[in-house]
């Protein structure tokens, strides 16, 4: 009855109906039946039943367990089957760290542990906690250690917690110390990598595609086995979780061969060696911007606490980043404010100096060193661009002592002939790294580069009267990145040199044409006084004495010479004055050139003969009319005024030549005399008013130097141009006359009407403007399709076809490529955007042949692509292909 009512007592309670006592078959227990156990194990068993902490007992020889309902929990489902069983089979994996202190708890001490690391499962699944252990020796009634009692509370969320903020501190103060983002990224690897006991752990950054990333650092660990192709092994996550990073969570996915998010990309991953992975992104302004990727190479299971820890790393880094971008853009608005205000006084003190100087040279030299200096550049210079030829003239260098000066003449093309096509639209040049920029990093254009020392740099054009004349000139011998205010500066800077070069010239041009003026009104006055000396005197031997005749006689012929001398002064400075304003209107006839030449060579002979001059007529063989269109008696004017300059400035017995030849578009006349010569310096402006070469010691000729002003405004007027050369001081003078060609066969150049007798009808006859700037070429191929019957525009400049296009309608335009000023490919841009001009067809013909050409062309809007010279058959079939569409 006595035992009976023990058992009542000690399987009656809460505790042991949760923990199943009472329902457990306790005949096949080395413990026997409860109401049998030593009295010191029923009263254990009663403390630890009662109390809501977990216990256990491990009772005997062989360690049987006995525990209360708290403790089930810490066995994952395993109970009732572990009541009752030895410790070593239900802690078989965790025996060899519990030995110990089990062994000291039998040996009668009590042992006790805090925040001791087990790793149990829950739900299955490994679980990493911290518990505080107590073991205590379990004696029977004789005082006999007869087992060990073990009083367990779990420290997981508090030891998790203390964690999280030592990391985090740890994080804090590891990140504070660091002052540049690469090394955030490294330290931020790192920490993930040891405090995760990872085996590679990278920063990863978008790749600009949006559905990859590429890698930025990447950490590991010792003994970790490398990943095969660190930087090209993996571009993406695959859609899925690509997507879930894209909201900001993290990724953890256990296994990836076996993840569903990971379809192949998961083989990729694996066969890189890298099985497990926690992925943590970093999103700014709602984009997914670079990730924190831990890797192991194993399976693994990241639990709840991994997660949060990293998320701290991850969360932290990109704080700090943050930070650091934040000071950056500080820093860089503090600096950009410093640098204006430098630029600003900079652009002061150039001012200054440029107001000060008047010599064009030392505007170049002063402007390239003090912009050199104030960007700490490695070179600037400046270089003259010959349009026509492609080449470059280098100037005014300024260097910082490393690099060597550029000096000297260079074709366009070493650095890239394309380079100059986008300066000649007036675009900036910048390139940060020449070696990588495509637009010279290329086989043709680096050596070229790296031969001059020039890594980086700006090539400013200077623009006047619509064409590229100069370029400013920045280097420097390592990449650098030229921010948009320095270029703004060197801008500033190339317009206003060029300004204070502009100004240079004019006030020297002002002060030049005020001494010539003074010149020519001393040389008037004394040219003026000459015929009224022996006039004075005339009129005073006319008053002496009784009138004699033959006195009379001779009197009145010096009186009348000399008047007719200052007549013809007077009629030399209304004849140029009114040339120059534009009041003379001229004729408009059909001249033969040969007679007009014949003409002025008869005005001019008495002089020639009179000064004893050779003189010999030399005429090119015939190649047809040498007809133009103008005015007989001006151009006899024109000729007449350049032999009689011929006759008079050459030594007697000299030698005067005329030659006359033709091209198949102009005439050419040419006056050379192996006289005194014109100075070099004099020869720019040999053509102005107020201008004259040397005279005769004797000024026995006399003259105002007004007759190669007339010269070249007659000459211009009849659409022409005149020249002088001469090789110096007494080595002669050669003036050459060119004059547009009229040939009876063919229209005017600007517009080629269509013969009324055509094969075509009228119907079928097309408005064509060809734009070409080689005359001959344009010629030939206006005769050609004005052979086929269709009205035809000549026009050499591309500006002037633009413009003739916006006022009148086309059918067809045919585009060289190569124009000065504005490419055919640029030019056929704007045609297609021309009111009224979209329906028309666009022709190529360009010397160009290559595929890429055609490319470009084609995009441009041309219809079709003609590779000079043009097949005529094929053009006629491509017009006529024209005709039923308009």
């Amino acid at each position: 009855m006595e035992a009976a009512t023990r058992d009542f007592h000690l399987l009656d309670t809460s505790g042991a109906v949760r923990a199943g006592y009472h329902l457990h078959d306790w005949s096949g227990s080395p413990l026997g039946s409860p109401e049998l156990w030593d009295p010191a194990l029923r009263s254990a068993v009663s403390v630890i039943l009662e109390s809501e902490f977990p216990m256990y007992i491990a009772w005997g020889p062989r360690l049987i367990m006995l525990y209360n309902a708290a403790y089930i929990s810490l066995l994952d489902g395993r109970h009732p089957a572990t009541l009752g069983a030895p410790i070593t089979e239900v802690w078989g994996d965790q025996w060899p760290s519990m030995k110990p202190l089990v062994d000291r708890a039998l040996g009668g001490h009590s042992t006790y542990g805090e925040d001791v690391p087990r790793t149990i499962r829950r739900a299955g699944k490994p679980y990493h906690g911290w518990f505080t252990l107590a073991y205590s020796p379990v004696r029977d009634e004789g005082g006999a250690v007869r087992g060990v009692l073990c009083v367990i509370s779990e420290t997981t969320p508090r030891v998790q917690l203390e964690r999280r903020h030592a990391v985090q501190l740890q994080v804090v103060d590891s990140l504070r110390r660091l002052h540049h983002p690469s090394d955030i990224v490294e330290a931020a690897c790192a920490m993930l990598g040891k405090h995760l006991d990872l085996d590679h752990a990278c920063y990863v950054e978008g790749d600009g595609t949006g559905a990859g990333f590429e890698v930025v650092h990447d950490w590991a660990r010792e003994s970790a086995p490398a990943l095969a192709g660190r930087r090209a092994r993996i571009k993406d996550f695959g859609p899925a979780a690509l997507a879930l990073l894209r909201t900001g969570a993290p990724l953890a996915i256990r296994d990836a061969t076996q993840d569903a998010r990971l379809p192949q990309n998961g083989e990729r991953y694996a066969a890189a060696g890298a099985r497990a992975i926690l992925a943590l992104p970093r999103l700014r302004r709602g984009q997914l911007q670079a990730a924190l990727v831990g890797y192991a190479s194993d399976v693994r299971g990241w639990d709840e606490e991994e997660c949060k820890l990293a998320a701290d790393i991850a969360e932290r880094s990109w704080e700090a980043l943050d930070r650091m971008s934040a000071e950056q853009a500080l820093r860089n608005a503090v600096a950009r404010q410093t640098t204006l205000l430098d630029m600003n006084e900079f652009r002061l003190e150039l001012a200054d100096m440029l107001r000060r100087l008047d010599d064009p040279a030392d505007i170049f030299v002063q402007t390239s060193a003090m912009l050199g200096r104030f960007l700490q550049a490695s070179r600037v210079l400046y270089g003259d661009y010959d349009a026509d030829r492609q080449l470059l003239t280098f100037h005014s260098n300024y260097t910082d002592g490393i690099v060597a000066d550029l000096v000297g003449t260079f074709p366009a093309s070493l650095f890239g002939i394309a380079n100059f096509g986008a300066l000649t639209q007036g675009t900036t040049w910048v390139a940060s790294d020449v070696q990588r920029d495509p637009r010279t990093g290329g086989p043709d254009t680096w050596p070229t580069y790296a031969s001059l020392q020039i890594r980086s740099a700006v090539v400013v054009p200077v623009h006047r009267n619509g064409a590229l004349t100069t370029c400013m000139f920045i280097h420097d011998n390592l990449p650098r990145v030229w921010s948009a205010d320095i270029v703004r500066l060197m801008e500033d800077v190339a317009e206003r040199s060029w300004s204070a070069l502009e100004r240079v010239r004019a006030e020297e041009a002002l002060r030049l044409a005020d001494r010539r003026k003074d010149e020519f009104l001393a040389m008037l006055a004394h040219e003026l006084r000459n015929p009224l000396a022996p006039i004075s005197a005339a009129a005073q031997l006319l008053n002496m004495g009784p009138p004699d005749s033959a006195r009379v006689e001779r009197t009145s012929a010096i009186i009348a010479r000399q008047v007719a001398h200052m007549t013809g002064l007077i009629d030399d400075l209304l004849d140029v004055s009114r040339v120059t304003r534009g009041l003379v209107v001229l004729g408009r006839d059909e001249v033969d050139l040969r007679r007009v030449v014949d003409d002025a060579v008869e005005q001019v002979r008495p002089l020639i003969e009179a000064r004893r001059h050779e003189f010999a007529l030399e005429l090119a063989p015939e190649t047809g009319p040498a007809i133009v269109h103008g005015d007989y008696k001006r151009l006899v004017q024109v000729l007449a005024n350049l032999l009689n300059n011929a006759a008079k400035y050459t030594p007697e017995h000299g030698k005067l030549t005329v030659w006359m030849g033709a091209t198949a578009d102009h005439l050419l006349v040419s006056v050379k005399d192996n006289g005194i010569g014109i100075a070099a310096d004099l020869l720019p402006t040999v053509f102005d008013l107020f201008s004259q070469a040397e005279r005769t010691p004797d000024r026995s000729q006399g003259g105002l130097g007004l007759g190669l002003a007339l010269v070249k405004s007659l000459v211009e007027l009849h659409g022409g141009m005149v020249t002088a050369s001469s090789e110096g001081r007494n080595m002669g003078t050669e003036f050459t006359v060119r004059l547009p060609r009229l040939r009876a066969s063919a229209p005017a150049v600007d517009a080629l009407p269509a013969p009324a007798a055509s094969g075509v009808n009228a119907a079928q006859r097309l408005r064509l403007m060809l734009v070409d700037d080689n005359e001959d070429a344009a010629m030939t191929l206006g005769l050609l399709l004005e052979a086929g019957g269709h009205a035809v525009t000549v026009v050499h400049d591309p500006f002037k076809a633009l413009a003739r296009a916006a006022a009148e309608r086309f059918d067809v335009f045919l585009l060289d490529i190569g124009l000065p000023g504005m490419s055919g490919v640029e030019l056929a841009r704007r045609l297609r955007r021309l009111p009224g001009q979209d329906g028309a067809v666009l022709m190529a013909i360009s010397g160009y042949g290559q595929n890429a050409d055609r490319v470009d062309a084609e995009e441009a809007g041309f219809d079709r692509y003609f590779v000079k010279p043009v097949d005529a058959e094929a053009l006629t079939q491509a017009l006529a292909a024209v005709i039923p569409k308009v």
